[in-house]
């Protein structure tokens, strides 16, 4: 029975806090904890830490993308405006004969090529059928022409990458302007050629002969899933039967016990191993008393799900910055490309800078002073490019 100074699983208190209490064994006087249960106090406390981290990273992200949304969008779109403007200004000056140099000629085509590139960049293509002449100008190549060989040379590099996995894959039915369902339809089918080729190989390692240490293995491995789909199930049932409102006659109480009920039911649909035992100890403890029932051979099956269940959510949290929720406001940094969140409003600042910057610039095109305003950024650009080099 529970004991008098003991918290009902049913009082208000914890229905309240739902499952966030602490899931932790205790060791008792004279008997110190086996190690089943620290191993399970472990990855209990690992799987807490993770969740935290992951909720925490997620918010953090999500704010960023709404500071993003409301504050560095705008200010791109009105950048590349100006970069426009810019560029329908400075393409006269190719055939200007104040420039009769054929070094400023060669600075000016590749500062607009620059401003060009950075267009597409932003925007993904390029649109006005000026800018696109201006491109071919400078390029001395189409757009069109030049957006495909860029486009197969990246499809080349891919498939080379999956080439490398053993997998041969043909991307060519793949156009530069084909749509996201097309793109999705293709990673779908990739995705299912990698899945049958593991499938394959695995069947294959199989068909093998096995030593008695592998057959030995694997039966226990097929034993502990086996325990491990009755664990999770006898859990359900178990806590079900406790908690089912309609065995409970106190109407305060039936309306606590629907709302852990709909806990336990999503956790079970979930496999959650780490929400059902939370709500198993609870019961244990407050209800019964009887915290004896999680057995070392229980316990050995609950460790390996939770195992699982934390390397599952330390994948998550790891591929969390690559989800293309997120692309709008990460970076890639260093020789790996690893992304890092942009500083919103360092960001901010900086193209406050490159605004304030190009509207001074065409504020000086339209004046007597466009020619000097021209020299002056052929000089800045050649600058720039010489510390390039």
């Amino acid at each position: 029975m529970m004991a008098d100074n003991q918290t009902s699983l049913f009082d208000a208190d914890t229905a309240d806090r739902g499952m966030t209490g602490e899931l932790v064994l205790r060791a008792q006087p004279n008997r110190p904890l086996t190690k089943a249960q620290r191993t399970f106090n472990r990855l209990v406390g690992k799987i807490e830490t993770l969740r935290k981290k992951l909720a925490g990273d997620t918010r953090r992200l999500d704010a960023a993308l709404a500071y993003d949304a409301q504050h560095l969008h705008p200010r791109r779109v009105r950048l590349t405006a100006l970069r426009k403007d810019l560029l329908r200004a400075l393409g006269p000056f190719l055939d200007d004969p104040r420039l009769p140099r054929k070094r400023e000629r060669k600075a000016l085509e590749g500062l607009i090529a620059d401003h060009l590139d950075a267009l597409v960049q932003a925007e993904g293509s390029l649109a006005d059928s000026d800018l696109r002449a201006l491109f071919e100008r400078v390029h001395r190549i189409s757009f069109d022409r030049a957006e495909r060989e860029g486009f197969e040379a990246v499809r080349s590099m891919m498939e080379e990458a999956f080439g490398e996995f053993g997998l041969d894959v043909d991307l060519s039915d793949i156009e530069p302007n084909a749509s996201e369902e097309t793109l999705a339809a293709k990673a779908a089918e990739m995705a299912d050629r990698l899945q049958r080729q593991f499938e394959e190989e695995a069947g294959a390692r199989s068909d093998r002969p096995q030593s008695k240490r592998q057959s030995a293995k694997e039966l226990r491995l097929k034993q502990a899933e086996e325990m491990r789909k009755k664990s999770l199930t006898t859990i359900y049932r178990q806590l079900a039967k406790a908690l089912h409102p309609d065995l409970e006659p106190d109407p305060e109480r039936r309306e606590r016990k629907v709302a852990l009920m709909q806990e336990l039911t999503t956790a079970y649909h979930d496999n959650d191993l780490h929400s059902l035992l939370r709500l198993e100890l609870a019961w244990l403890q407050r209800e019964e008393g009887d915290i004896e029932r999680l057995t070392d051979e229980k316990l050995a099956v609950y460790n390996q799900v939770l195992k699982e269940q934390a390397d599952e959510l330390q994948w998550e949290l790891d591929e969390l910055p690559y989800h293309p929720r997120y692309q709008p406001i990460m970076v890639e940094t260093g020789p790996l490309g690893i992304p890092m969140q942009t500083d919103g409003p360092t960001e901010a600042w900086r193209l406050d800078r490159m605004i304030v910057s190009l509207e001074a610039g065409l504020a000086r095109l339209r004046t007597d002073e466009a020619l000097a305003e021209v020299r002056g950024a052929i000089q800045a650009f050649r600058a720039v490019s010489q510390g390039r080099s």
